[in-house]
Formats: C-alpha cells, structure tokens, sequence
C-alpha cells in the first residue's frame, strides 16, 4: 500500500482535477488496465440501470444505504474522482497507475480521444469485481454488487456518486 502521506498527496492531484480531466484520468486508468475494449462492448446504458433502479430491481439490499434521494446528481467528474480515489488506495500497483493517470490528464497533451462512453460504464467495467450489470432474456437490467466489507469509504462514496449518476439524484 502507499504510505499515507503519498496516498493523501494522491488524494489531492485527484480533487483538484476538474470534472473533464478527471474522466480524461479515468479513462486512461480503464485503457491501461486493458478494459476499454470491454467497456466499448457494453450495450447496456445509464437509462437501463435507471430502470432497474426505479423498479426496485436491485440485486443488493445493502445498495440501498447508498441511494440518497436527497444526493444531488454526481457529475460524471464526481463519479471519476470517486473511482479514482477508491482505485488508489487499493494496492501500490494501482496507485502507480492512478497517479500516472492523473498526471496524464494534467498534462497539456492528449492522447487519448474523447470517447462515445458514459462514465458510468467506465466505473462499472473497473469496478467489474464490485459490480455487475446484466441484461435477462426479456430485456430487463440487473444491477448486483458484490459487497465487501464497507470499511472502505472510499468505496462508499463510489456507490453514492454511481447512484446518484444513474438515478439522476432521485
């Protein structure tokens, strides 16, 4: 792990990107973990997962605690910054990959283009341990979160910004 210091420091480069370069770092960290091809393979859209929400299709009663209707609606910066942050304090490796992302994002050269890609989708296919998202035979969404120990704040406030994207704050 990072020590905490680094870890705060980190933390700090994350915040204060604004919401464009925050998902700029985003999707860099997907396309360096080798995920963007999955992420461009998804047909599902925030508007299904709003479905599934609004119908109470949710395969995690524990997600419950995370859908705030007074929240206001998480930019897709917020969203990034909160994955972005949770990513980082998972092991030193990520970190690394994180802080590279963010200094990527800083910098005045850009690489990668912007994608036809909802951060949503991003979050989730980075997520893919935590959350899977799922399309029956009838066509209706699912949204299940394999659910650690919520120790981790971090993760927490992933699943609000992720939420609160989907359901628009409601």
């Amino acid at each position: 792990m990072p020590s905490r210091g680094q870890l705060e420091q980190l933390e700090q480069r994350i915040r204060a990107l604004s919401d464009e370069a925050a998902v700029r770092a985003l999707t860099a960290l997907v396309e360096e973990r080798g995920l963007l091809p999955e992420a461009r393979q998804h047909a599902w859209s925030d508007g299904g997962l709003k479905e599934a929400l609004a119908a109470g299709d949710l395969d995690s009663g524990d997600l419950a605690a995370y859908a705030d209707p007074d929240q206001p609606e998480a930019t897709e910066g917020e969203l990034a910054r909160a994955v972005l942050e949770y990513a980082a304090a998972q092991h030193d490796d990520l970190a690394r990959t994180v802080g590279e992302a963010v200094e990527y994002a800083s910098s005045p050269m850009h690489r990668i283009e912007p994608l036809a890609l909802s951060v949503t989708v991003l979050v989730v296919v980075l997520l893919q341990t935590e959350v899977v998202v799922k399309r029956d035979t009838r066509g209706r969404w699912s949204f299940t979160v394999h659910k650690r120990a919520m120790r981790d704040a971090a993760l927490g406030r992933v699943f609000t910004a992720l939420l609160s994207r989907i359901s628009s704050g409601k």
